[in-house]
């Protein structure tokens, strides 16, 4: 067991430092922003930060008395990597769940949808590159449509409306920065990996990210399809509690 990058923030339990979670087998629930990961850490899970190093941070807490962190990566391939690796050298991982946001690749996707992917696959990826993902139980009684099923490609860099038009085809559902990269680190440590990811832009949707402070319409959405991903973890927790954090 590893303590050596922990820094004060470490996980307190009635005052008490809890050293049981190191050796607990949990499950980890990653994101690349932020703002992404705040209400299911502060909401659902009230966790406390026991990492910040290297541009991630983790939290850590329990859910019905099962331990779970909370990784917040930084946005892309190279930080993700650093993160996920990290995580897997440091911590008992007995299953990963990527989450937050991604990029609609089917007409029809509206902001706040759930997307379940089956396999994680590149941009301009092969047949090879696709790796498997464990698919997680949906919950009925979220109030908006949910995709099961399908590829969700990683690209190295925000995509606009052409480029989304264009790799809608065949098995994709959607497009993120991640989840192709920490699924790989997963597999490599005989980890089983989920992605439960909100849409924050429709396939024809034009993000202008070289405003100063970013686009505000895009960013009000993007946060409230976050917070619809976090409340709809919560409700597949609830109704298969074995599934998703077996």
């Amino acid at each position: 067991m590893t303590l050596l990058y922990i820094n004060y923030h470490i996980f307190l339990e009635n005052g008490q430092l809890n050293l049981r979670l190191f050796d607990e087998k949990v499950t980890v629930f990653a994101a690349s922003l932020p703002w992404e990961a705040q209400y299911l850490s502060e909401k659902i899970f009230k966790m406390e930060n026991i990492v910040s190093k290297d541009g991630f941070s983790i939290s850590a807490g329990y859910w019905r008395e099962r331990p779970v962190l909370v990784l917040v990566s930084g946005v892309g391939s190279a930080r993700a990597t650093l993160a996920h690796q990290f995580v897997h050298s440091n911590f008992n991982v007995k299953r990963v769940v990527i989450f937050g946001l991604a990029g609609a690749l089917r007409k029809g996707m509206k902001v706040g949808d759930i997307v379940i992917p089956e396999a994680a696959g590149l941009v301009g990826g092969e047949q090879a590159d696709l790796k498997p993902l464990e698919m997680v139980p949906t919950a009925h009684d979220y109030d908006g449509d949910v995709f099961c099923g399908g590829v969700v490609l990683q690209s190295d860099k925000p995509l606009g409306p052409r480029e989304k038009m264009a790799l809608a085809v065949g098995n994709a559902v959607c497009v993120d920065m991640e989840s192709h990269t920490a699924s790989s680190i997963a597999r490599l440590h005989g980890v089983p990996c989920s992605v439960i990811r909100a849409i924050s832009d429709e396939i024809d949707t034009v993000v202008d990210l070289a405003k100063p402070k970013g686009d505000a319409r895009f960013m009000a959405a993007a946060k409230v399809a976050a917070e619809r991903n976090s409340i709809f973890i919560e409700k597949a927790m609830t109704a298969n509690i074995g599934a998703v954090l077996s």
